[in-house]
């Protein structure tokens, strides 16, 4: 084993400063001990120089916070890395005789000396598998997860010179890592296991549906269904909310596959809802597992009340208010300042106290009393959600006395502006709207917006969805921001003028703006769900013998979390009850997992005690299908396979026919040394040591002053 090191020291200044600064520092210990009182010796004297020296230095390494980097390469024996699929979509009638050919294709590998190689299995997660442990290999594994595959090579790269997968190709969790294969610039070969051939089938595909509506309002439900070799035949689909049946269309099954229908939904009461979309089996179907789609939608309670709170009339103001008009759900307030004192149609402050969230727009312009900042400033403190626009009305001189609970800080008060356009954050900016308001060329013709001349920075747990640019070049400031603490929710965006983007969309996307606005205010509403105690599933939905994970989030009356609660949960179905306990994982956020062994409906109540405080959550609901993600479809996925490998520079084979694979491997690691580097940090102005060292050198100065009987 050869290893070749080197190492590097990293400041958070410049050396020839630090350089500089030691020179000083030297030449002034120096200068103090030239002249003693007594004289002492030379030697005596160099010594306390040194020392005093000494002791500047590691003064100097505390403030410019220096970082040992050690750099270590070592020779490491590479092979090549072989992953089992072991999930249950390969198994059929003929699983026997594919656990055989795959048993001989590892003993063949294993037995060939010029490859070195080492076996795993895959299926939600990656294990390793000694070669005489093949009965690990039944086509059990309930999810299939390629992704993992990359993590795993990444975290061996040192080690991996080529890749061999046995899969059918389907993936029922993660996403498809052909992308990050073609980085990794190792070749994947890939060994396709399955059928292929594509059976007589119909299944629902996909269904399309707002995550958050409102009680009393009417929403669609659009179901996309794929059939396969049932063109112009009549299917009857049926739509409903738990148990009964809302509404029941036929379609004509069309030839290109794909056929959308779509239901009306109105539902009557607020809470969580549990819909299914089936599809009738058809005669000569291969199977009816993939007939029907069961999920989860959120409804709210109706009649939300907004209090649009502004120092002026603007056309920021009609336009947002015109747009949060539109849902006939939300009960409109409008607090718009006309002078100190009056506001327009004699509202008065009152309505704050009543409302379930804020727009605040316009505020605090120079006429706006302090009376109602402090009024607004109590709402907020008492955890209320409130939008703001940082307009070019606001008088930041007065904002300063509000700035706490805004997501963004601000260096100084200017009469300054900057035309600024939108710099859309696609990723973070589709995880909070629905779809359609994400669409970057949209964002990408805005027209600009005025924001103030200084320097905007986001606080701490902030979110910043756009940025701001000046003539296509970002400037860093934030221009939407968002930040979601305990129960507290708020959104910003800091400009004026964004009446201009409802105008410049209005022929074109004539929904975007409204829809923007009120998925601001979906948003902000949502931040009354959020308990101080909380139990939740990482999805609604599960086959037969899948990992429920469960989390639960705890908060004390201020949302500051709690690491010390004693959690348990009970989960029930129907007269069956299980018990489970959680662990904690710091932050307060604690886990647990449950393994369903029947298919069903399963509700659960989580029960927190913590300083003599017991609390429980709201119950909550999950289903576990009666047939498995795995068994859904179950034709081998070949484009994927092959683009996979191609994508890496491997190649693709079949298990019935791989020759040609064992040369490829064996050419691949003649060189079966590669080079591992290891980098280690040490973080020295951090280190207890230096310390420690500063404390034993002043103690042994004063030591030798002392002896000496200097002054």
């Amino acid at each position: 084993m050869n290893w070749l090191n080197s190492f590097s020291i990293l400041t958070s200044g410049s050396i020839l400063l630090i350089l500089l600064l030691v020179i000083i520092l030297t030449a002034f210990s120096f200068f103090i001990y030239k002249y003693t009182i007594p004289k002492i010796s030379f030697r005596l004297r160099t010594l306390l120089i040194i020392i005093r020296s000494l002791i500047f230095g590691l003064i100097l390494f505390l403030i410019f916070e220096p970082v040992l980097s050690f750099i270590k390469k070592e020779k490491v024996e590479s092979g090549t890395y072989v992953y089992i699929d072991n999930s249950n979509s390969i198994a059929a009638k003929d699983s026997s005789n594919r656990i055989a050919k795959t048993i001989s294709l590892i003993d063949d590998l294993n037995s060939s000396r010029g490859i070195n190689a080492k076996f795993f299995t895959f299926g939600k997660k990656i294990d390793s598998l000694d070669p005489g442990e093949k009965g690990k290999i039944n086509f059990g594994a309930q999810q299939t997860n390629f992704f993992n595959i990359i993590d795993h090579i990444r975290k061996n790269n040192a080690r991996i010179n080529s890749v061999v997968i046995l899969s059918d190709g389907i993936i029922t969790e993660g996403i498809d890592p052909t992308y990050q294969a073609e980085k990794l610039q190792i070749p994947i070969f890939t060994i396709g296991v399955g059928d292929s051939a594509q059976k007589k089938d119909v299944e629902i595909y996909n269904v399309l549906y707002n995550q958050f509506i409102y009680a009393g309002k009417q929403t669609q439900i659009e179901v996309a269904i794929k059939n396969y070799g049932f063109e112009n035949k009549s299917a009857r689909v049926s739509f409903f909310e738990e148990k009964t049946l809302i509404e029941s269309k036929d379609v004509i099954l069309s030839g290109t596959g794909l056929d959308k229908i779509s239901f009306n939904y109105k539902p009557a009461t607020g809470g969580e809802k549990k819909l299914r979309v089936v599809v009738s089996p058809l005669e000569g179907e291969a199977s009816a597992a993939n007939n029907s789609r069961t999920f989860y939608l959120d409804v709210l309670d109706t009649k939300l009340k907004v209090c649009l709170i502004a120092g002026t009339p603007s056309a920021d103001v009609s336009a947002i208010s015109k747009s949060i008009s539109i849902d006939k759900n939300i009960q409109l307030k409008k607090l718009i300042q006309i002078s100190q004192n009056r506001f327009w149609n004699d509202i008065k402050p009152t309505v704050i106290d009543s409302s379930d969230l804020l727009f605040i727009v316009d505020f605090p312009t120079s006429n706006s009393s302090q009376a109602l900042i402090d009024k607004i400033s109590s709402a907020v403190s008492q955890n209320k959600p409130f939008f703001f626009l940082l307009s070019s009305n606001v008088d930041l001189t007065k904002l300063k006395g509000f700035e706490k609970p805004l997501p963004f800080s601000f260096s100084k008060s200017v009469n300054e502006f900057l035309q600024v356009q939108p710099d859309l954050n696609t990723k973070s900016f589709s995880s909070y709207f629905s779809t359609g308001n994400d669409q970057k060329n949209i964002w990408d013709n805005l027209p600009p917006v005025s924001q103030f001349a200084t320097e905007l920075s986001s606080k701490p747990g902030s979110n910043v969805l756009v940025k701001s640019k000046v003539k296509n070049i970002p400037i860093g400031n934030p221009l939407i921001i968002s930040r979601s603490l305990g129960k507290q929710r708020v959104f910003s965006i800091l400009a004026g003028d964004i009446w201009k983007w409802q105008l410049q969309t209005a022929e074109r996307d004539p929904e975007f703006f409204d829809n923007f606005v009120n998925d601001i205010v979906k948003w902000l509403s949502a931040s009354s769900q959020q308990k101080q105690f909380r139990v939740t599933t990482d999805k609604k939905i599960y086959s037969p013998s899948e990992e429920v994970e469960f989390t639960a989030e705890m908060y004390d009356q201020t949302f500051a979390p709690v690491d010390t609660a004693n959690i348990t949960l009970e989960i029930s179905s129907g007269l069956k009850t299980f018990d489970l306990t959680f662990s904690p994982n710091g932050n307060g956020l604690y886990t647990s997992t449950f393994v369903p062994a029947e298919a069903g409906d399963y509700s659960f109540e989580g029960t927190v005690q913590f300083n003599g405080l017991k609390l429980k959550s709201e119950t909550g609901r999950f289903s576990v299908g009666e047939i498995q993600i795995e068994k859904l479809d179950t034709r081998m996925r070949t484009d994927f396979l092959k683009s996979l490998s191609n994508s890496s520079g491997g190649y693709y084979y079949t298990l019935e026919n791989h020759s040609g694979l064992k040369d490829k491997l064996t050419k691949l690691n003649q060189n079966s040394s590669k080079e591992k580097i290891i980098k280690n940090e040490y973080q020295l102005w951090s280190n207890e040591w230096t310390l420690i060292l500063i404390i034993l050198l002043f103690a042994a100065e004063w030591f030798i002053r002392k002896r000496a009987g200097m002054i």
